[in-house]
């Protein structure tokens, strides 16, 4: 079983393809083309973190969670009524959950998080800040020990946590 992490998939939102310069021509392409990559990579015993604004609408939510691989846990960004629609309805698949808003995985020494963090557990500590906020100035920084997962930024594709960690460590 491997983590994956990614965030900011914005399955179904017509308006992530010209603010994220992604190459579809259409939210359909985009939708099944994200889903594709997700499941060349994630296999269904694995699971994936994904840290904010998922889907634009419940329909288009609930329709990719029925096609994605892994066990996910959600941590909500600022573009996920669409989930917490899911969620308050008790309608989201029993491989997915959303979790607290800020999640400390102890075996890999990380906080993941949604938003980008001043601070995080065990910072003192040296441990990592994964977050998945989309906006170009949050970029990933080693010394800082800060990975942005943003799909965008990884080729459209969830990230291997445990490679993400070793690749950023070597810096």
């Amino acid at each position: 079983m491997k983590i994956f992490v990614t965030s900011n998939l914005q399955l179904g939102r017509p308006g992530a393809i010209k603010k994220y310069n992604r190459s579809y021509t259409d939210v359909d392409q985009m939708t099944n083309d994200l889903i594709l990559k997700w499941n060349t990579v994630v296999k269904p015993e694995d699971t994936v973190y994904h840290l904010g604004n998922f889907a634009h609408d419940p329909k288009t939510a609930q329709d990719s969670l029925n096609r994605l691989n892994g066990t996910i846990r959600f941590l909500e960004g600022d573009l996920d009524a669409a989930l917490s629609t899911l969620n308050d309805r008790n309608m989201l698949p029993s491989t997915c959950s959303i979790v607290k808003c800020v999640n400390f995985l102890e075996s890999l020494n990380c906080s993941l998080s949604y938003w980008p963090l001043g601070a995080w557990p065990k910072k003192s500590s040296k441990s990592w800040s994964i977050i998945g906020y989309p906006e170009k100035r949050h970029k990933s920084d080693p010394k800082s020990r800060i990975i942005n997962v943003s799909t965008d930024l990884w080729g459209n594709t969830p990230q291997e946590l445990e490679k993400l960690l070793g690749i950023f460590s070597d810096f």
